[in-house]
């Protein structure tokens, strides 16, 4: 994985109406018409990217709150933020 994407800021887009149901995150872009769901990391990610946030200073958060190793933290939050800028449900800040 690339150094640059790990420590590249990204936040939420404003384009996308969200709601939490159950501890899941269910966002709605409205000008694709496209509903996407994420589960209880996802929207623990999600919220976390409020404020614009790197990859890396992510996964480190995962690593202290969840029962994960560094690198899996690493890759799997870098794959969802790749995820959330192809969507556009994430810009670069």
């Amino acid at each position: 994985m690339a150094r640059a994407e790990m420590d590249t800021p990204v936040r939420r887009s404003t384009s996308a109406a969200t709601a939490e149901i159950d501890g899941q995150l269910v966002a709605l872009d409205i000008n694709k018409g496209v509903c996407y769901g994420l589960n209880e990391v996802g929207t623990r990610i999600w919220g976390l990217i409020e404020s614009p946030m790197s990859a890396r200073a992510i996964s480190a958060i995962l690593v202290d709150e969840y029962d994960v190793d560094q690198t899996t933290a690493e890759e799997q939050t870098l794959d969802l933020i790749l995820e959330l800028l192809a969507a556009e449900l994430a810009i670069s800040a």
